[in-house]
């Protein structure tokens, strides 16, 4: 049987390396100030405005339990498209990282599943290349139920307010 090659965008928090499937991907975009939010979830750092739509913003240092991101001059925003299968529902945020690095072609014989025991659940495998290890995310499933809910509440809170 041949082995499936995936291409994913990979980006650096911090000192790590991350890696998001290229289909999940919308925009690459250069740092923008986002807008505020009155009580927003504790990652989430304001929202910003992708084509005709206000989306969240998120911090995925702090997401990911790391530090938040410095904004310096590498500092992007990828803009993702996800699926919550419980909701039924596709959605857009904004996540910021430190940077990011390049688009990775890594076959499943490369990728190594992580332990079901091991937390977070999202990242479900690592990729090895010649200078890192690369966290491979599953990005439908970063954000939990009740957090998809909150920023989408967040969301529609504004858009009447508008």
């Amino acid at each position: 049987m041949a082995s499936v090659l995936n291409s994913y965008l990979t980006f650096k928090i911090g000192e790590e390396v991350f890696g998001v499937n290229v289909a999940k991907v919308m925009e690459i975009r250069e740092y923008q100030a986002p807008k505020p939010l009155p009580q927003p979830l504790p990652f989430v750092s304001g929202v910003i405005e992708y084509r005709d739509e206000i989306i969240p913003l998120i911090d995925t240092g702090i997401k990911f339990g790391m530090s938040p991101i410095t904004i310096q001059s590498g500092t992007c925003i990828v803009i993702l498209q996800l699926i919550s299968d419980t909701l039924g529902k596709t959605y857009r945020v904004g996540i910021l990282v430190d940077t990011v690095a390049d688009v990775l072609e890594c076959d499943d014989t490369n990728m190594k599943n992580i332990n079901d025991d091991y937390k977070p659940h999202y990242i479900y495998s690592t990729c090895q290349t010649d200078n890192h290890l690369v966290f491979i995310l599953n990005a439908d499933v970063v954000f939990s139920q009740k957090e998809i809910i909150g920023m989408l509440d967040m969301v529609n809170k504004l858009k009447k307010q508008a």
